[in-house]
């Protein structure tokens, strides 16, 4: 899905990667847009180790490999809502399997002290955290 965040972030990639498009909005630069008012501006693939940091104006589309694992850090909001160009966001008929028979796909939301738990785990067992 191509649309900036209420705030600006950088993100660390410590495993996997993705194809990452940083997108230039045609119409300015306030409230809802689509998929048309967007132009691309630069593409990357980023590696693990790569690392970047984007402006809450910014609008962006990744693509992410399986495994991916990285590390965000979110900086103060700065809007009330997200926009986004939902045209071009991939159906939910698209998303892969999940890991975990059973396990529907879920839209975004903030973690659950469980769901905080089972992720260190993970990183623990993988190894990418001590």
């Amino acid at each position: 899905m191509a649309q900036p965040h209420c705030y600006a972030f950088a993100t660390h990639i410590l495993t996997g990667g993705y194809v990452h498009a940083v997108r230039r909005r045609t119409d300015g630069r306030q409230g809802p847009f689509t998929g048309a008012d967007l132009q691309p501006a630069i593409v990357t693939v980023e590696r693990p180790g790569s690392s970047y940091a984007l402006d809450h104006l910014m609008v962006h589309q990744a693509a992410m490999a399986p495994d991916t694992v990285t590390l965000f850090i979110r900086g103060p909001r700065r809007k009330t809502a997200s926009h986004a160009a939902e045209e071009l966001m991939p159906s939910e008929q698209s998303w892969p399997e999940s890991a975990v028979p059973g396990n529907q796909p879920e839209q975004s939301h903030s973690a659950t002290v469980d769901e905080s738990l089972t992720m260190r785990r993970s990183l623990r067992d993988r190894p990418i955290i001590n």
